[in-house]
């Protein structure tokens, strides 16, 4: 599969050379809002690969990933179910920005058997016994075997809404990822904020956002309040900026 890239329009404050907000279109948006429906080990496996997270989290990833569970785990127990969990709820469609999400996702099959509530995941407002392999018989009735239903059918595999904000709407992204509708007010009321007098201290520079950009955007999340500045421009500018100012004063 191709890798996935949207586009962002950046407006830079020239003066600090600090992202004011990213105008984007839905993908993007509905980007930023999945990253939500993921489990701590799925992002923990993203960020520890690349090196890119700090903490306690990676150690307790690597003492699962060299325990031996032939020895000392339960009978039955796969690692992978910690180290790659999934997700089990249907998700909408969004822009594949992350790599390796799309094997988190489930297609669930459920029993043919409404009655059978012995294991079950709320789907819909319904609650089935449900599991993975089709060809298995159902672990509540041990007679019916497990058929396929669409309301059961991980995001991988059907994507049955078109993702999670409105197509028509233009949004702009702050530098921190807070989302909002874009609008002459808005645009008005962030230059105030920003001390930003002549629309000439303003630079628009088109980027494109991949999968290398949303790792990054996934670990600066956690640490950094300028998360659009720590990717696309690039550290040495705004130091190179900071020190003639300060040979200046």
């Amino acid at each position: 599969m191709a890798a996935t890239k949207v586009s962002l329009k950046l407006f830079i404050d020239k003066k600090s050379h600090r992202v004011i907000f990213a105008e984007a279109d839905k993908e993007f948006v509905d980007f930023l809002f999945s990253i939500f429906s993921l489990p701590v080990g799925a992002i923990t496996r993203l960020l520890k690969e690349g090196g890119g997270m700090v903490g306690s989290l990676p150690g307790l990833y690597r003492s699962i990933e060299n325990l031996s569970f032939s020895y000392y785990i339960q009978p039955g127990k796969d690692k992978r179910f910690l180290l790659e969990p999934r997700v089990f709820m249907p998700g909408a469609k969004v822009p594949l920005l992350l790599p390796n999400v799309g094997s988190t996702f489930r297609q669930l099959y459920k029993c043919s058997n409404k009655s059978c509530l012995y294991y079950s995941i709320i789907i819909n407002f319904y609650s089935y016994v449900v599991a993975e392999d089709n060809s298995k018989i159902c672990s509540s009735c041990q007679k019916n075997k497990m058929v396929r239903n669409e309301c059961l059918v991980g995001p991988r595999l059907s994507f049955t809404s078109d993702g999670y904000v409105d197509r028509t709407a233009i949004y702009m992204v702050m530098d921190g990822l807070e989302v909002k509708v874009l609008s002459t007010n808005s645009f008005v009321t962030l230059f105030k904020e920003f001390n930003v007098d002549e629309i000439v201290d303003i630079e628009e520079k088109v980027v494109f956002f991949g999968m290398d950009e949303g790792v990054k955007l996934l670990q600066a999340a956690f640490h950094s309040e300028t998360v659009l500045t720590d990717i696309f421009i690039p550290v040495e500018i705004i130091k190179t900026e900071e020190s003639i100012k300060k040979e200046g004063c």
